[in-house]
């Protein structure tokens, strides 16, 4: 058996390919070495993923994970994985290179994450050139789920939502600011309690206030990461992630504001990633 995995900040998903070529995909939550240390990663692999497949019979298991750029993060990974699959070769690679391969394969291009993370590289068709730092949640991730979760909580408890949107987000979140605040700073995985507000804008996305709210922090995406690259209008462009699929008529009109053309946007890079590794 061989493994193709993909990790963001909220799930990862685990493609298992049996020796008839049949893939069946698993779904688990999101395994960035930033949030849980090896012991929490290997509760997770244990609970979640362990009922679905015999680990001694994989053979192979290429990994994508968000937060496996840095060496040190990175080991964290493999020594883990290493560990769970015992038999098996394992490869660990960031998010970033799996979205390239799964978007370009062998071509040249700019890569973009939009999830619950945003970030950006350049590809030359075998590993990444270049890249912005995203500088996560806290620091960055401009235009991503966690940075929009974010600026929405702030525009709605300092009153600065329009009355009908603050009606209805009061409806479907009527919890108190210290509840929100602590499970921002107390909880585990902040980052994907920031992202689940994404829902309400995708349930009000064709809100005048929400379409601007978006494009907004789209253009900053832009700015802050495509715009930083000395060659970004001479290559391709394209897209992977939730928060970019979902709202991809303001990422188009937000690309064109840039005199850019995007030329794909997919929701995860996983038929991609299917296809490089086949």
């Amino acid at each position: 058996m061989k493994i193709i995995a993909d990790s963001g900040a909220t799930k990862t998903d685990w493609c298992l390919i049996n020796g008839l070529g049949e893939v069946k995909t698993v779904q688990t939550i999101g395994l960035n070495p930033y949030f849980l240390d090896e012991d929490g990663i290997l509760n997770v692999l244990e609970k979640d993923l362990h009922p679905f497949l015999d680990s001694t019979k994989v053979e192979h298991v290429f990994f994508y994970g968000s937060g496996c750029t840095a060496p040190r993060k990175k080991q964290v990974m493999q020594s883990t994985l290493d560990t769970f699959f015992r038999q098996a070769g394992v490869e660990i690679e960031s998010d970033l290179l799996g979205a390239a391969r799964a978007l370009y394969g062998k071509e040249k291009g700019l890569v973009c994450i939009l999830g619950t993370g945003a970030s950006s590289c350049l590809y030359d068709g075998e590993q990444i050139a270049e890249r912005v730092n995203s500088l996560g949640y806290i620091l960055g991730d401009e235009g991503g789920g966690s940075s929009l979760g974010k600026q929405l909580l702030a525009a709605y408890f300092r009153n600065e939502l329009p009355e009908h949107l603050h009606n209805l987000f009061a409806q479907k979140y009527p919890a108190e600011l210290s509840r929100v605040l602590d499970a921002i700073y107390r909880e585990p995985a902040p980052n994907r309690f920031l992202a689940s507000f994404v829902e309400f804008l995708d349930e009000n996305k064709s809100d005048s206030f929400v379409k601007e709210f978006v494009s907004s922090a789209f253009d900053t995406f832009f700015r802050k990461q495509i715009l930083r690259y000395d060659s970004y209008d001479i290559y391709p462009l394209c897209f992977i992630g939730s928060v970019g699929f979902i709202f991809a008529d303001e990422l188009h009109k937000s690309a064109e504001k840039h005199e850019l053309t995007i030329s794909k946007i997919e929701q995860t890079p996983l038929d991609g990633l299917l296809k490089f590794h086949k």
